[in-house]
């Protein structure tokens, strides 16, 4: 078991944080500070729904009351990152009041892989990404701006919010280089919906980038029907600059939320994979330590670990029972291990259950990056026992999810 140590601390992270210690800086946030910070950037917009206030409220106070330990250049970070989603909604709200008729189009049939994180989940996301029909986030849409620039773009790669995206992913390497052997982040995408889903302070992501229990208590009875609503309303921003034919969708945050997520997207195709939660666990545990270490003083693996289980746990529960609630026809449940053994299959799989064209050129394309991808190097090692947990912990809690789906252990 690891035991509480001090992170990767960059040059730029030490001289800030002596800095600030010599002048006796506070390291606290306050949730109304970072309203007014955003009302600054953001002067002539509505103000956030009192709902998302309030789940901010939740997560500041729940950061403060548990272990996270913020140092001074983590408190700055976190204020730039929260007073910028905060200023991305406001922005959002103040353009929909000023071009209604973007909300007027549709979001048709999109195709959401979901499932616990780090359980094969992106491999799928990036195999379907290969259908032209798809229509994917790209990381500088989701981390810059929803907002289409003016005048328009020719094309993606002119966008001038790819640069500043650019730049926010190489700033994001320099505080935390072990990052992306852990998770891959593509500049063009495909992206995850987590940042989006983010500017709704409702997500299992938040739990697990801080030592915040409070926070995942709360999160335990959060409604995110609003949140998804706001979802689908950045998609048919982000679509009025580059149209969608069809929507590819991914984030582990939508297991939480699977029947808001069918309430907003009723015709949706619900893509769920399944893996043996000793990997999941371990691997999600993994990446949130690098999170946390670009803000906090200290990482204490040992309470990292079973928060990390008992949040993915909990969304597992829920899904299960959301499921039974739900239309079955909407969801084709995939096995990892049959991933892995047949990806082209399993693509066609999918295009058949959902009725979706499957062309020539599409195939080809998958079997390119198939071809390419079999050559990858793959780095990121993990444990449970770096966590304070174990094998046994991990799929003794998840015992209903193994059951239910028929998930076999990993060799």
């Amino acid at each position: 078991m690891q035991a509480a140590k001090p992170p990767y601390r960059s040059p730029l992270v030490k001289a800030w944080n002596a800095i600030a210690s010599a002048a006796r800086r506070p390291v606290t946030l306050d949730a109304r500070a970072l309203l007014v910070a955003a009302q600054r950037k953001q002067p002539d917009a509505p103000p956030p729904p009192a709902a998302t206030m309030d789940a901010l409220g939740v997560l500041v106070e729940a950061i403060h009351s548990g272990r996270s330990a913020l140092h001074p250049f983590g408190r700055y970070y976190l204020e730039q990152m929260f007073a910028g989603l905060l200023s991305n909604r406001m922005r959002l709200a103040k353009f929909w009041a000023e071009h209604p008729e973007t909300l007027a189009d549709e979001v048709r049939q999109p195709v959401i892989v979901v499932g616990l994180p780090r359980c094969g989940t992106s491999y799928l996301f990036n195999l379907l990404a290969h259908d032209p029909e798809h229509r994917y986030l790209t990381n500088w849409e989701t981390t810059v701006s929803q907002i289409p620039p003016t005048p328009p773009p020719v094309t993606l790669r002119q966008d001038p919010r790819r640069r500043i995206g650019k730049l926010l992913m190489a700033f994001q390497r320099h505080l935390a280089p072990g990052l992306e052997s852990i998770h891959e982040f593509h500049l063009d995408g495909p992206e995850e919906c987590t940042p989006l889903l983010m500017q709704g302070f409702d997500t299992q992501a938040l739990a697990g980038m801080f030592d915040a229990p409070d926070y995942s208590h709360w999160l335990d009875h959060a409604d995110h029907r609003a949140t998804y609503q706001h979802h689908r309303r950045i998609l048919l921003t982000l679509q009025r600059c580059y149209p969608a034919g069809r929507w590819l969708l991914k984030s582990p945050d939508h297991l939480a939320a699977l029947e808001a997520l069918l309430e907003t997207y009723p015709d949706a195709c619900l893509i769920q994979l399944h893996r043996d939660p000793v990997q999941a666990v371990s691997s999600w545990a993994s990446l949130n330590a690098a999170f946390r270490g670009i803000w906090s003083e200290r990482i204490d693996a040992a309470e990292l670990g079973p928060q990390i289980l008992e949040r993915l746990a909990t969304d597992m529960d829920a899904s299960i029972d959301a499921r039974q609630r739900l239309p079955a026809d909407r969801f084709l449940d995939l096995q990892y291990r049959d991933l892995i053994a047949d990806p082209l299959g399993q693509v066609e799989r999918i295009h058949a259950h959902f009725g979706l064209d499957f062309a020539p050129s599409t195939r080809a394309r998958v079997e390119s990056f198939l071809h390419g991808d079999r050559d990858k190097k793959r780095s990121h090692a993990y444990a449970p026992e770096h966590f304070g947990l174990s094998a046994e912990r991990i799929r003794e809690r998840f015992a209903r999810y193994i059951g239910h789906y028929g998930v076999a252990p990993a060799r």
